[in-house]
């Protein structure tokens, strides 16, 4: 067969193929350790914190069980009645080993159940987080952190908005309903943040928005002075220590 090989020039294809049998294990290998940890939490029926950035509120939760690709968890009832609608991204934050752990999944599917708990399905996600990590995923923002912003956009006119999550790359606003018609994807604005003392503007293009909650995606923009991405830093951490001690308290 080496010379029906040759002829045909399959070595590369072999190569790819086999490359691909390499790369394909790996992904498997990390999407089982993730099930395993999962199904791991549901047999505790571990407490957790789910957030819904596009809803802008928070659940405690526990984990009910994880099969191939969903997890299922429990929410309890809260002053904020309303399912989670299929396709909404969530945050999911939880306690083992005294460590912080946080991923990032979309809803399958919500229902009301006769207690007035919400049974939320979500997708098996790909990969489980340090909290800490704060660069992979967005914190979110609870309402008791007094964070608010003001965004500024191509009209000039300055909009209110309530940030509902945050990282180093990016946030999440909301903002009234009829400010949110003057901005579109891709047009440069800048924000302004405060939270206490702390009061930094920043540069950023809208990669998002969406109608239905109201809210706009942006990616902050490369900037050269030091003391915008420091303050940047100090709102996440400040976001984050906020998230985290509801977390904790979760135990």
């Amino acid at each position: 067969m080496g010379w029906f090989r040759r002829l045909f020039n399959l070595a590369p294809s072999v190569a790819i193929t086999q490359e691909s049998e390499t790369a394909a294990p790996s992904a498997n290998s990390e999407r089982r350790r993730v099930m395993s940890f999962l199904r791991l939490m549901g047999a505790h029926s571990q407490k957790a914190l789910v957030s819904s950035s596009q809803l802008g509120t928070s659940w405690q939760a526990a984990f009910l069980r994880t099969d191939r690709s969903e997890v299922l968890l429990r929410l309890q009832s809260s002053d904020f009645e309303a399912l989670l609608d299929p396709g909404d991204f969530c945050t999911v934050t939880f306690s083992h080993e005294d460590h912080a752990h946080v991923f990032l999944t979309t809803v399958k599917a919500s229902a009301l159940g006769e207690d007035g708990q919400i049974e939320a399905t979500l997708y098996l996600p790909d990969e489980i987080h340090s909290a800490g990590r704060r660069n992979l995923y967005r914190v979110p923002i609870l309402q008791d952190l007094p964070m608010k912003a003001q965004i500024i956009g191509c009209s000039g006119d300055e909009s209110p908005a309530r940030p509902r999550d945050i990282n180093t790359s990016g946030a999440r606003l909301k903002l009234d309903a009829a400010n949110l018609d003057q901005f579109s994807i891709g047009e440069e604005v800048q924000i302004t943040f405060e939270l206490r003392d702390i009061r930094v503007t920043h540069k950023a293009d809208i990669r998002h928005v969406d109608k239905n909650s109201h809210t706009l995606g942006v990616h902050f923009l490369n900037t050269e002075d030091p003391l915008v991405t420091q303050n940047i830093r100090l709102l996440v951490r400040e976001a984050e220590r906020c998230y985290l001690r509801r977390v904790n308290r979760l135990e």
